[in-house]
């Protein structure tokens, strides 16, 4: 298969008879004349910048379409984008293909000439699909966008998800992602019409007015506010003990791409600050350049007469003095394996009714000196700086990310093997007990051995000092249906609700009803 920049060459070569107006129209047409900025102009508007009738513009096209319907690589280009649309659920934007047919063919120059190529590619094959007899696709635009689909109904079943879109971005608080996907489901599709949430989510934001995706699939406005989208970035800041200002940047912008940037110092300290996020600017650290550091330290005492706001652990429960309850053995026993995994260094696999999730990550931290590391962000990094070193637009990343074992998997699979090493460095550089959250990705991509490699590592002196992993699910430590990889079931635990509950503290009762009413 030819390359988008060949076949573009093919597209704007033109007759020895073909003037000058005839000439330029192609280049009108194919969105590469600098005077217009549609780059996907109407024959009217050719019309209007070359100052002939519309009528002689539409020979143009006629004729183009005859000439560009004998070449075979663009009979295959077409053939291409009908499979493209077919994968894509039957409807697809401009930009999206243009991107598309840019990983699938390639391009050897740089932005913005070769997404504009790509686009004069993807135009062309539209052009002459539109003038067959039985037209595979068509085209609709409208102001703000051009799509392409199989059909009338998928078209405006697109726009639809659209509108929905830029309603549910506008939601304050952020909707979760899984109401996302109830929320667009609601919209009526055509019956021939069958998208994966993950496509869903990302046409519907595609097609709408300002409506964007973040990393976590929530729908959020675009030029989302930079203190907002700080704020809702927390868990990607969490678990590091020094981070640059571009480190926190890239972390940000990684979530919420589509989001205003955030300032540099001393306005991030103030954003920092308001978000309730405890990093504070060492101007010494870093050899002298400066980072943000946590000033968390071990935080908890283990003492018993102990009267801070940290956990307690006594004798007496809610029964009789001198009586444990069994909802309180299970605490402390609970409790005490923890302290044994602490002090000795393992790999644990915590387990934890999904709605207490964020309620377990939270109590670990505080109870014991962890270093919390969030998977899925550090993954995310990773993963966009090996893309970006690449020269492959993380925007591709995400649309081949929607069809998992289709299409360009394979591509973007090994960008996950390259960026793997990274990560793997990442959770081998810690010098205290990680809490790892948010581990979906390690299943989604093929990486769970990563997990055998770091529970071998534990308690040696080249290796790391323990490692919990925590899981939502109550029976066995699967990740998105994968079973973690364990050596035996010792290194499987379940964390008891009364544990979370703090029954196993002094004046249980008291501390329980305390926490009802702050809950």
């Amino acid at each position: 298969n030819l390359s988008v920049d060949l076949l573009a060459d093919r597209l704007l070569k033109t007759g020895g008879r073909d003037g000058d107006t005839f000439q330029r129209s192609v280049r009108l047409l194919l969105g590469l004349d600098p005077e217009l900025t549609d780059c996907w102009p109407s024959q009217a508007t050719i019309a209007e910048v070359v100052n002939v009738t519309r009528g002689r513009i539409g020979q143009v096209v006629g004729k183009l379409h005859e000439r560009w319907a004998k070449d075979a690589a663009l009979n295959r280009l077409r053939s291409d984008l009908a499979e493209m649309i077919s994968c894509q659920g039957g409807v697809m934007s401009a930009r999206e293909m243009s991107e598309t047919l840019l990983v699938a063919r390639g391009s050897s120059q740089d932005d913005p000439l070769r997404t504009q190529l790509a686009r004069a590619v993807v135009r062309a094959g539209v052009e002459v699909e539109r003038s067959m007899a039985e037209p595979r696709f068509l085209v609709r635009r409208d102001q703000d966008s051009v799509l392409i689909a199989t059909s009338t109904d998928v078209a405006n079943y697109a726009r639809r998800l659209g509108a929905e879109a830029d309603i549910i971005a506008d939601e304050d608080p952020l909707l979760a992602p899984s109401r996302v996907i109830e929320r667009l489901r609601e919209v009526a599709a055509p019956a021939s019409v069958s998208l994966p949430d993950a496509r869903l989510v990302r046409l519907a934001a595609e097609v709408s007015a300002h409506a964007a995706v973040s990393s976590r699939q929530e729908l959020y406005p675009r030029g989302m506010d930079a203190a907002r989208a700080l704020k809702l970035s927390q868990g990607a800041l969490l678990g590091q003990r020094m981070l640059t200002v571009e480190q926190i940047c890239d972390r940000v912008s990684g979530r919420y791409p589509d989001a205003a940037a955030l300032p540099g110092r001393t306005d991030l300290d103030d954003l920092l600050r308001a978000a309730g996020i405890d990093l504070i600017w060492d101007e010494k650290a870093k050899n002298g350049a400066g980072c943000y550091v946590s000033p968390l330290r071990d935080l908890v005492s283990v003492t018993s007469g102990s009267q801070s706001i940290d956990r307690r652990n006594t004798k007496r429960g809610r029964g009789e003095a001198g009586e444990v309850t069994p909802e309180e053995a299970d605490a402390r026993q609970f409790e005490e394996r923890l302290q044994r995994s602490l002090s000795e260094g393992s790999f644990l696999a915590l387990t934890v009714h999904p709605k207490y999730y964020d309620r377990a990550r939270s109590e670990l931290c505080r109870r014991f000196p962890l270093q919390l590391i969030d998977f899925e962000g550090i993954f995310l990094d990773s993963l966009q700086a090996t893309a970006s070193g690449a020269k492959v637009k993380w925007d591709l990343v995400l649309q081949t990310d929607t069809k998992p074992k289709h299409g360009d998997w394979d591509k973007l699979m090994m960008l996950v093997g390259r960026a793997m090493p990274n990560v793997e460095q990442q959770l081998l550089n810690t010098d205290k007990t990680m809490l790892v959250v948010y581990p979906g990705l390690l299943a989604r991509y093929d990486q769970m051995d990563l997990l055998s490699r770091l529970s071998q590592k534990v308690g040696r002196d080249d290796g790391i000092p323990g490692l919990w992993l925590l899981l939502p699910g109550d029976k066995q430590a699967m990740i998105d249906g994968k079973p973690v990889p364990l050596i035996g079931p010792g290194q499987r635990t379940r964390i008891p609700e009364s544990w979370l509950q703090n029954l196993h503290r002094s004046n249980g009762a008291m501390e329980q009803t305390r926490e009802a009413t702050n809950d």
